[in-house]
């Protein structure tokens, strides 16, 4: 049997197809067996319906169309035994065929459904016995016909697989990559958090060691006391945070690593300054120190320290920073006073140069019977050396320092702190030691008792444990240009 449509309406109005093949596609996509405009026959979907052979019959299948399929005016809900002159449209306002079965000798059914004697409604009279198979020429079984090759959809199958074959031996590789490498960041990442809680009991134990080291220094060196209670303090706030430090933030581990080595470095420097002849420096110079007194215009009062170098009977020189007798502006404080180690006094003073290249200061004392000078500044050649063991003489936070207020009644109180020296540059010295807001303008002695330097300031963050002096040789101009 074969199935023939005649198209009645649409873009092929007119055209007919007869079809001998068992499965016949019907829709506007190319590979359909029976075709309609792709661009004009919109309502049809791109496979919008099936004609299977059943037996003797052919049966219509609506392929999940948008728009439906209807049959002599009745939409499709189920499959439908087509019979000759049935109309097909493919959606409400779509194409219209004809069917009709080529060789059928099924009945048309009647309009009202009913059926007469020997008659069968939408179905077929009994099958006839097939033709019997004709026979083959011995040339044809000689030479057989050859077996047909794939369909087309077989073909692309085939096409695709072979081009994707590639890719998803690449894909398979690169997912053995990334379990490998997965594998290998979790390892590493166990042997990283094993080796730096390994570091951190080992920092650790450093740091209570160096705090036995600083406790045992500490004994019978008062001049170290506030460099090592510097450096104590920083050892007890490196143990906190290492206790509570996770094991695995490198980031904060080496951190605390490069400060605990700071601490222990200058703990070692100071360990070098304790051999330094501290008693016999401050014997020689400490009744040279003076506590330094500045009120300025808007009334407010700060503490320096400043180092006595010449004295004549009205009074003498002092040096001191620039910054301690002068605010930010380059104003001089309207009132400048010095008391002397040792001695309850005050005594006025003036403003007689200042530095033009350093932060040093040049002030005159009236003081009737002169006052002790230091017993030698450097020349402008010596500037230290790495390592170097040093004293400083001052007032490390003034009056704030305990009783400091009480310097009236018993003299002020110069405090003796020892230190090395750690880096020296052209216009500075670096020391690790100790600092403190009105250390400014203490003298900095090497091991012969000779000024090598002026202490005006510190490393922000080092809790004073970092220091800077002005070398010797801007104290000698400073003093040779008055």
């Amino acid at each position: 049997m074969k199935a023939k449509f005649t198209v009645l309406s649409g873009a092929k109005a007119g055209q007919t197809s007869i079809f001998s093949q068992a499965y016949i596609c019907i829709g506007r996509h190319p590979q359909c067996e029976l075709q309609f405009d792709p661009d004009k026959d919109l309502d049809v979907s791109s496979r919008h319906a099936a004609v299977a052979l059943d037996g003797m019959m052919y049966v219509l299948r609506d392929l999940g169309s948008t728009n439906g399929t209807f049959v002599n005016g009745h939409r499709l809900t189920t499959d439908h035994v087509l019979a000759s002159q049935d109309v097909v449209r493919f959606g409400q306002a779509g194409p219209e065929v004809e069917f009709a079965a080529i060789g059928d000798t099924r009945p048309v059914p009647s309009p009202s459904g009913a059926s007469g004697k020997g008659t069968v409604v939408f179905g077929m009279p009994e099958p006839q016995p097939p033709p019997p198979r004709p026979k083959l020429t011995p040339e044809q079984l000689r030479n057989p016909r050859p077996t047909p090759g794939p369909g087309t959809t077989t073909r692309v199958q085939i096409a695709v697989k072979k081009e994707t074959k590639g890719l998803r031996r690449a894909t398979l590789i690169l997912f053995g990559l990334l379990v490998v490498m997965s594998g290998a960041y979790l390892w590493e990442a166990r042997t990283t958090g094993r080796r730096l809680a390994e570091q951190r009991r080992v920092l650790l134990g450093q740091v209570d060691s160096l705090a036995q080291q600083i406790g045992a220094l500490s004994e019978g060196n008062e001049g170290l006391r506030a460099a090592l209670d510097s450096v104590q303090s920083e050892a007890g706030r490196l143990k906190q945070q290492l206790t509570v430090a996770s094991p695995g933030d490198a980031e904060t581990m080496a951190s605390l690593r490069r400060r605990l080595d700071a601490a222990v470095r200058q703990q070692r420097n100071l360990a070098g300054a304790a051999r330094l002849d501290a008693t016999g420096i401050a014997a020689a110079n400490r009744d040279a120190i003076a506590l330094v007194f500045v009120q300025f215009a808007d009334h407010r009062v700060f503490t320096g320290t400043a180092f006595a170098v010449q004295s004549d009977p009205t009074g003498g020189l002092l040096v001191t920073n620039k910054h301690v007798v002068t605010d930010s502006a380059g104003n001089v404080a309207e009132r400048i006073g010095v008391v002397f180690n040792g001695t309850p006094q005050n005594f006025k003073a003036d403003l007689v140069r200042v530095h033009p290249d350093a932060d040093l200061a040049l002030i005159r004392a009236s003081v009737h019977r002169g006052f002790p000078v230091v017993k030698k500044v450097a020349p402008g050649f010596r500037g230290g050396a790495m390592g170097e063991p040093v004293a400083i003489l001052g007032f490390p936070l003034g009056l704030d320092l305990a009783r400091g207020q009480d310097w009236s009644q018993v003299g002020a109180a110069a405090t003796l702190t020892l230190g090395t020296v750690s880096r020296v540059l052209p216009a500075v010295l670096q020391l690790d030691s100790y600092g403190a807001q009105g250390s400014s303008g203490s003298p900095i002695f090497d091991r012969d008792g000779s000024v090598i330097g002026v202490l005006y300031g510190g490393q922000p963050g080092s809790n004073g444990r970092i220091i800077y002096g002005v070398p010797a040789r801007y104290v000698q101009e400073l003093i040779a240009g008055q």
